[in-house]
């Protein structure tokens, strides 16, 4: 089954990629979903066995930093 996408892609880069893909004898569409067939598997299993895995992402930056601080000056 295939899907129809929408991608926002600078002219330049899609000419580009256009111009490669013709050369290599391939539709755009292939070249992109040989590219995606490369990438990794995700690996969900390592974040959900990790204890602090479900507190990722909840503190800024700033507080993040704040945070390190105050662990380092009490250590």
């Amino acid at each position: 089954m295939t899907t129809k996408i929408t991608l926002d892609i600078d002219e330049a880069l899609l000419q580009k990629a256009k111009l490669w893909a013709q050369q290599q004898q391939l539709s755009l569409s292939d070249v992109i979903s040989n590219f995606l067939r490369q990438l990794p598997e995700p690996d969900v299993r390592l974040q959900d066995e990790h204890p602090l895995a479900k507190f990722a992402g909840i503190l800024s930056d700033s507080e993040a930093r704040e945070l390190q601080q105050a662990i380092s000056s009490r250590v």
